[in-house]
Order: C-alpha cells, then sequence, then structure tokens
C-alpha cells in the first residue's frame, strides 16, 4: 500500500500509520527512500524507515544495528566504518567481512589506530578480506628482502613480524621503526624492485604517518601473500566495501598470488 509523503527542500517526510517519519537529505537512507517512493516500491520505505534490530551473529557477536545506528558490546559508534557498515546493510550488501574487520580492530590496544585505520583504507583503495584482514602494498629488493635493512625475508608465504612496541606509535614521527605498508600513491616516493601484496590484520597496526597525505602505515606483523606485477591495472582501484564484498575477486586473487602474481601491495621496508 502506498504512504501519505510529502517533500519539503531537503526533508521527505512520510507518515506510516499513525507515525509521521522525517527524512533529512543528510540521512545515509534519504537517497533510497527518495527512489523507492519514485518507483513505487512501499515496502522498501516502511523497512527503510521503521528498519527491524538487526543483531550481527558473526565473529563474537559485539555486532548490533538498530535503524541507522552501530553497536558495539551495546555502545553505539560514530565512525566512518559504522556509517559504511550501516549503508552496506541497508543497501543489501553482505557485511561479514566488515563485521569480521571491526571485530579485529576492536583487539588492537591502540585508539588512535582504532581511530584512523578505516578511513586509510578507503582513502587508500585497499580491500578488506572476508577473515576481516586488509591487503596493501610494500616495495622489496629484487631478491625480496626488506629496502632498509636487506634483513627480512618478504618471499611471498613468509610471515613478518616484530614486537609491537619497537613500532614507532606516533604518526608525526613520519620516517621511524616498524613493519611498513601502504597504498599504491606511495610506491612511486619509495625504493625497491618489486612490490609484494601483504595481508595484515587490523589489530596489528600501531600508526599512519602523516606525510605523503596519508598513504603509509606501520604494523608490527603481516603475511606476504603475493606479488605486483607491471600492469597498474593489477592494482585494487575499486572503494573499500566494494572489494570487500568481491568475494569472487578477492579468492581469485589469493589463487593468483600462490603463484607470485598479480594484485596490491605495501610499501616500506
Amino acid at each position: 500500500m502506498a504512504y501519505p509523503f510529502i517533500i519539503q527542500g531537503n526533508n521527505i517526510v512520510v507518515v506510516i500509520g499513525n507515525n509521521s517519519h522525517t527524512i533529512s537529505k543528510t540521512h545515509i537512507s534519504y537517497q533510497k527512500v527518495l527512489d523507492a517512493i519514485k518507483a513505487g516500491d512501499w515496502d522498501t520505505v516502511k523497512d527503510v524507515i521503521e528498519p527491524k534490530k538487526v543483531v550481527l551473529n558473526y565473529g563474537k557477536g559485539h555486532v548490533s544495528i538498530q535503524g541507522d545506528k552501530l553497536f558495539w558490546k551495546n555502545e553505539e559508534l560514530h565512525s566512518s566504518l559504522a556509517v559504511r557498515m550501516i549503508t552496506m546493510l541497508q543497501e543489501g550488501f553482505p557485511v561479514e567481512p566488515m563485521v569480521n574487520f571491526m571485530e579485529n580492530l576492536m583487539e588492537n590496544p591502540s585508539k588512535r589506530a582504532v581511530t584512523e585505520l578505516y578511513r586509510f583504507l578507503e582513502k587508500n583503495n585497499l580491500p578488506i578480506t572476508p577473515d576481516g584482514h586488509f591487503l596493501a602494498y610494500k616495495k622489496v629488493r629484487e631478491n625480496f628482502f626488506d629496502v632498509h635493512s636487506g634483513t627480512m625475508d618478504n618471499s611471498v608465504g613468509k610471515i613478518v613480524e616484530m614486537e609491537r612496541n619497537k613500532v614507532d606509535d606516533d604518526k608525526d614521527n613520519t620516517c621511524s621503526s616498524g613493519l611498513h605498508f601502504c597504498g599504491m600513491s606511495y610506491l612511486s616516493h619509495f625504493g625497491g624492485e618489486r612490490t609484494v601484496i601483504v595481508k595484515i590484520n587490523p589489530r596489528d597496526v600501531v600508526s599512519i604517518p602523516t606525510d605523503y597525505n596519508d598513504a603509509k602505515g606501520r604494523c608490527c606483523r603481516y603475511e606476504v601473500i603475493g606479488e605486483l606485477g607491471v600492469d597498474p591495472e593489477e592494482a585494487f582501484d575499486k572503494p573499500v566495501q566494494e572489494n570487500a564484498n568481491d568475494r569472487q575477486k578477492i579468492e581469485e586473487m589469493f589463487t593468483g598470488n600462490a603463484t607470485g602474481s598479480a594484485w596490491p601491495q605495501p610499501a616500506q621496508s
């Protein structure tokens, strides 16, 4: 059935039953409500305006979404990650990778890292994997050892790690100790003959330095899962949320990387 509605300036007012609902243009569901009204899709209008409480029973079960609010252990979160997850859910995308990412991220002891990491991923188009990790780039020597010290083997399949308390957590120290990773834009600013793809658990990220337009980061552990080829089109170029839900592409990436060719990469050593 159709519901009475009126569009007033930047607001849509819809009356469902005895309740009047106002959706402002700044609301994440505004466009979806507007499109549903134009299409006469009143079921979608009702579902978006009067959403059911959805409890995501993934991971450790700490995430719940009610309407346009996301809760972590019953505490509302205000972050770019929370907004993205709600938007994806309302648009019908699976959010399991994002939930897993949040579960892992919340194990990170650094408040700064928790706050800054997702924005870094979106800014640099770095994808989230189904298990809630993310992929990034790294420049290495021809023999796959790190550029800085030449002592760490970054061959495909290797896990590289160091004590977390030895990684500089001050983002204003732009060149400092730690295991480095980066986005595509940083690769041309760092030496090295090869570019490998590293998989990082968000709990192991320590800082996002402020130089180079926030295009690099420091962590205490990563796994080398592949090597980027010479074709720039092999790199990640979709928004994080699209890559996060492109299961087939992620799976093909892992398969391809097993042979040492294709896809993203981090930087530094």
